[in-house]
Formats: structure tokens, C-alpha cells, sequence
């Protein structure tokens, strides 16, 4: 059924009366014109219709009438640019003048333009706008049946644009769905719980995810993908805690907030013992990629993920209401404290690593001048010999299709004139090279080594608040 959502159903949440709890139902999008698209796309699809007959089509169907409107109807959840307006009178305008421009290019180039394949094609462009037009009037009428329905709590949705309906589910526990589609990658799909007014936050996916932001994980607690058939999993994952927060609070702290708590707490622990790491694939949640780091990078990305996870303690100890979670933020502290000095240590080798790297650059800085300043010359020498050898027309053609058996004999000529070249060749690549590799060196040693500070710097002033 999930590969049917927002086609030819909506996916909602409603309360049983009888069990008080959360169901999830489907309500069928009815398509109150079906019958007359089938009759214009039959039309469409005839070889012998012509667009005059597609023209008094429209102007002779009332019911047409009825779509036009303007729709915030995503075709993609992570398209851009995807709501749209439709207009019977605007279409039959188009048409008009698409047939004039089919009979202008036709008259002008009759022997390579074939009006029949164009006339086909544009009356399969209009067949696939129309049924667009009608999905989104249809799903607009199903939205507006949801809405007078008062036991349906939620329903999926294909609507442009931000929004983040609350729906209080239970007295202690709400679902707020979080979907900004049709704004490309900008664009999102998430869904965030509260319980007795406390965000359910993810904080496993600090730790479950090689790269994540703090900024991102607190806005959710749980993200979908952008595509239709993933309502379901939003709906399921609301369902699932509002019912669990019913049946048995325990067992919903434990699995909501204590799970999530232990899993990122464990993982930092990991994280500063671990040179080998397995994270989870945002393309694909089902695979993990094994990931290996080694020497400076090892010890970033452990200041990364350890000072980093100080900035959840505050959301953590917003469940100090509910249950006991001061052991989660005492070890949080104590791996800090424990890569703090590693971070000092290693920002002072860095130091003196990009000290060095910098003296080699300098000291090979004037012999990479005179080999940069040679090579142009040369090149200038490869620029007059080309323009001489053109003049004295041993080049004639240079551009032609032969250009590579003249390139080799221009360079054949100006090895024979300039024959240390050759050698002056392999202490250029020798000098760029090594000029090259060091300037990389000293680029990405620095920018770790300013991120190691940067992490160092936060711990110090976390436990000197």
C-alpha cells in the first residue's frame, strides 16, 4: 500500500474509540473526473485528432472548468519549482499559437521539419498536464475531507512549501510532522515527538552518523526520505511511541530517551578507544560503511564527536524530570576530560609540523620561481617557433584533422632547437611537485590543527562555566 500513498490514497492517523489508540487507515483519493480525462486522453492519443478537435474538446467540457486553480501539488517531494497553475482559457491560447509557430517552422524548412511528429508530441504534452491538473484537484479534494473529518488526526500529504501541523495525540504526548517539499535541497521531511512537552530527540545519530550536525538533529526525531511512500514510516514511528507512551511509560523512556542517551554515550566511548569505525549510510539507513582513520585525522574527528556531544547536555537534562539520566552526562564529561589534553598535545605537534613544512616551502620557494619563470619562457619559445613555422607554411592546417601529427612536429622542431629542454622538463615536474605537495601539507595540517583548537577550546570552556 505504501507505494500507493498520495497517488491513490492518503496515509492518516486517526484515534480508536473503543482501544484509545493510535490507528493508522488510508482514506481513497477519489478522481471525480476520471471519466472525462479517459475521454480527452483517448482523443490525445489518436493519430487522426487534430488540435482544433483538442480545442473545441475543452471549450465544449464544462467539467474542465473545475481544474483550473492554482495547486501547491509537488510531482516530486524534492523537485524545485513544483507548484503550478492551471487555466482552460490560457491552455486554449497556447494551443493557438503552438499551432501557428508548427506551421511557421514548416513553411520555412518543409524538407526537415516534420509537423505530424510535433503535432504528437504536443498533444502527449497536453494529455500528461491535464492529468496532473486533475491528481492535483483530486488529492485537493481528499485533503479537504480529511480536514472535516474529526477522527482523523493526520494525513500524508504532497502540499509545496513549509509546514509543521502539532496534533496533540494523548494529553502527555504529540506528533508534529515537518515537511518543506518542493524546495530542492532545501527540502526535508521530518517528524518530532514531545512528550509531557519534552522534544524526543535522536541523539544516537551523533555517533551513528560519520557526518552530522547538532543544528540538524535537534530539529527532528526521526528524518524520512523525500519520496511519497515514506509517510508510512512517519506514521508508523508516531504511532509506535504514542501507543508504547500509553501502554507502558517505562518501556517508552527506556526505548525513546535512556536507548538514545546509552547509544550516543557508548559510541563517544568507542569513538575514543576506536581507530576502525562502522557508520550507518544516509543514501541507503540499511548499510553501514566501515571507516578507517589514522594520526592527526583520528584525533579530529575524536575532539569532533567528544567536545561536540557537550552541546546535547542540555537537551539531556530536560528528561530530568522523567528519569534519571545524571550517569549520561557524567560520562559525556569524563571522555572530555579525558581527550582534552590529547587535543593540547596534538595542536602543539601540529605546531611544529607546519613550522618545518613551512621552512622546506621556503627554502624551495626561489628555485620554484627561476623553474615557473623558465617554463614561460619556453613557452613563449613554443608560441614564436609555431608562428614562424605557420609563416614559412611547414604547419600549414595546424587546426585541421591532423592537428595531432602537427602538434608532434612542432614539438619535434622545438626539442631539435632547444634540446635541454628535455632535462629541464624533469626538474620542473621534480620542483612543482614537491612545491605542490607541500603547500597541501601545510593546508591540511593547519586546517585540522585549527579545528583541534577550536574543540580544545570548547571543553576549557565548558568546565571553566
Amino acid at each position: 500500500m505504501n507505494n500507493k500513498i498520495n497517488e491513490e490514497v492518503l496515509c492518516i492517523l486517526k484515534k480508536n474509540a473503543v482501544t484509545n489508540q493510535i490507528e493508522i487507515d488510508y482514506v481513497t483519493i477519489e478522481m471525480p473526473l476520471a471519466k472525462t480525462i479517459d475521454n480527452f486522453s483517448a482523443l490525445l492519443d489518436d493519430p487522426n485528432s487534430t488540435l482544433e478537435q483538442v480545442i473545441n474538446f475543452i471549450k465544449s467540457t464544462e467539467e474542465l472548468n473545475l481544474l483550473t486553480a492554482y495547486y501547491r501539488y509537488c510531482v516530486y517531494l524534492s523537485g524545485s519549482y513544483q507548484a503550478f497553475s492551471a487555466n482552460n482559457q490560457d491552455t486554449i491560447k497556447e494551443i493557438v499559437t503552438k499551432q501557428q509557430l508548427m506551421q511557421l517552422n514548416q513553411e520555412n524548412a518543409p524538407e526537415k521539419y516534420d509537423i505530424n511528429k510535433a503535432i504528437a508530441d504536443y498533444k502527449n504534452e497536453i494529455k500528461n498536464k491535464y492529468i496532473l491538473w486533475h491528481n492535483a484537484y483530486s488529492i485537493n479534494k481528499t485533503y479537504r475531507l480529511c480536514h472535516e473529518d474529526k477522527s482523523i488526526m493526520t494525513f500524508s500529504h504532497r502540499i509545496d512549501g513549509w509546514s509543521d501541523p502539532v496534533y496533540q495525540l494523548t494529553p502527555n504526548f504529540s506528533v508534529e510532522i515537518k515537511t518543506n517539499f518542493g524546495y530542492g535541497r532545501a527540502s526535508y521531511f521530518y517528524t518530532k515527538l514531545k512528550y509531557k512537552n519534552i522534544e524526543i530527540t535522536p541523539f544516537s545519530e551523533w555517533t551513528d552518523y560519520e557526518f552530522a550536525k547538532f543544528s540538524e538533529i535537534v530539529r527532528y526525531s526521526k528524518s524520512h526520505s523525500l519520496k511519497n511512500e515514506y509517510w508510512l514510516e512517519a506514521m508508523e514511528y508516531s504511532r509506535d511511541a504514542c501507543n508504547l507512551s500509553l501502554e507502558d511509560e517505562v518501556k517508552f523512556v527506556e526505548k525513546y530517551i535512556i536507548d538514545e542517551c546509552e547509544k550516543m554515550t557508548s559510541g563517544l566511548e568507542e569513538i575514543f578507544n576506536k581507530e576502525q569505525f562502522s557508520f550507518k549510510n544516509r543514501c541507503n539507513k540499511n548499510e553501514r560503511i566501515t571507516v578507517d582513520k589514522k594520526g592527526h585525522v583520528l584525533v579530529e574527528f575524536r575532539g569532533e564527536k567528544i567536545s561536540g556531544a557537550l552541546d546535547f547536555i542540555s537537551k539531556i537534562l530536560e528528561f530530568e524530570k522523567i528519569t534519571s539520566i545524571k550517569s549520561f552526562i557524567e560520562r559525556i564529561e569524563e571522555c572530555n576530560k579525558k581527550i582534552q589534553p590529547i587535543l593540547a598535545e596534538e595542536s602543539a605537534i601540529l605546531k611544529v609540523k607546519i613550522e618545518n613544512l613551512t621552512k622546506e616551502k621556503n627554502q624551495l620557494q626561489p628555485q620554484y620561481d627561476e623553474v615557473v619563470m623558465q617554463k614561460n619562457e619556453y613557452n613563449q619559445k613554443k608560441v614564436t617557433l609555431k608562428e614562424e613555422l605557420f609563416t614559412k607554411e611547414q604547419l600549414d592546417n595546424f587546426w585541421s584533422s591532423e592537428y595531432e601529427h602537427y602538434r608532434k612536429q612542432l614539438e619535434a622542431e622545438f626539442i631539435k632547437r632547444w634540446p635541454e629542454y628535455t632535462e629541464f622538463e624533469k626538474e620542473y615536474k621534480q620542483v612543482t611537485d614537491k612545491y605542490r605537495i607541500l603547500i597541501e601539507q601545510i593546508q591540511n595540517h593547519t586546517k585540522v590543527r585549527d579545528n583541534i583548537i577550536s574543540y580544545n577550546e570548547k571543553i576549557i570552556k565548558y568546565f571553566g562555566k
